[in-house]
């Protein structure tokens, strides 16, 4: 299958991995430390689109679209978190990646705790934002309303208006959704099969989040956690209990934010992250 050479971003580009094909931001010094930035389910990498060149200034950040988001390969298949994850490794190994800092917002929170898991060599630190992480954790009523959203019919009369009230009411309490907003996240939702990868990854969430979370107390990477506090999604209480969980964490809350701190308010996120990152590790 040919990859298509497209993407939101002056740096955008599509490198091919073990059964398809990946759509990436790689920017920032090449010899700098490396920073991984994954996003959530449903989204893509247009979701770091306010950290990119902050986080670039000091390091070399390389955004990926998940298998089936944004504009990367929408295969049969593969939509289990361990295949998530050895996803994003394949296009990290295909730009000379071999260690970095992994930041995972939701369902790449997750994804980066596999990785930290099964290779922790690959991770030389993690930055949990409002992370899928445990297997209490249950974000049902939100993937429920994307899915909805995305049937091809629905979504074609009413889908992104019932999706921004979903979004409003339930993720995002500090950012205003409007239609700029909404054209960026559902450019990429369009593109066939969509739905399915949606589906696919709900259903396997559930083993996916047991095994993440029996693998947690292995995890000794510094790890800092961002969680906005007002998350209708995943709520704050998984953050305090992510943090006991994890022998080197640090939690920092965003009061005003809900399910995405790093849009809602990226100044800060900016900061704490650089400031983090040019710390030294505990």
């Amino acid at each position: 299958m040919s990859a298509p050479r497209v993407g939101w971003h002056a740096a955008s580009r599509v490198v091919a991995v073990p059964g398809g094909y990946c759509h990436l931001i790689d920017v920032g010094p090449r010899d700098a430390p490396a920073v991984v930035l994954i996003h959530g389910i449903a989204v893509s990498s247009w979701a770091w689109r306010m950290n990119l060149d902050a986080l670039a200034a000091r390091h070399r950040v390389i955004a990926v679209c998940q298998k089936g988001h944004g504009w990367s390969e929408r295969g049969r298949g593969g939509y289990d978190i361990a295949s998530l994850a050895a996803f994003v490794l394949g296009a990290l190994d295909k730009v000379g990646v071999a260690r970095a800092t992994f930041v995972g917002n939701s369902l790449g929170g997750a994804v980066s705790l596999q990785v930290a898991e099964t290779r922790p060599e690959r991770v030389a630190r993690l930055v949990l934002v409002n992370a899928a992480a445990l297997e209490t954790q249950r974000p049902w009523p939100l993937l429920r309303t994307q899915v909805k959203a995305l049937d091809p019919l629905y979504a074609r009369f009413v889908g992104p208006t019932l999706l921004r009230a979903g979004l409003v009411a339930l993720a995002y309490k500090n950012l205003e959704i409007d239609s700029h907003y909404m054209a960026g996240f559902w450019t990429p939702l369009g593109h066939p099969g969509s739905l399915k990868v949606l589906t696919a990854v709900a259903r396997r969430l559930p083993e996916g989040l047991h095994a993440v979370d029996r693998g947690l107390d292995g995890v000794t990477q510094p790890t800092l956690i961002v969680w906005g506090a007002r998350d209708g999604v995943l709520p704050v209480a998984g953050g305090y209990d992510l943090a006991k969980r994890l022998p080197h964490a640090r939690l920092v809350l965003f009061e005003k934010s809900g399910h995405c701190p790093h849009e809602e308010e990226p100044e800060r996120f900016n900061r704490l992250l650089l400031d983090w990152l040019g710390s030294t590790p505990p």
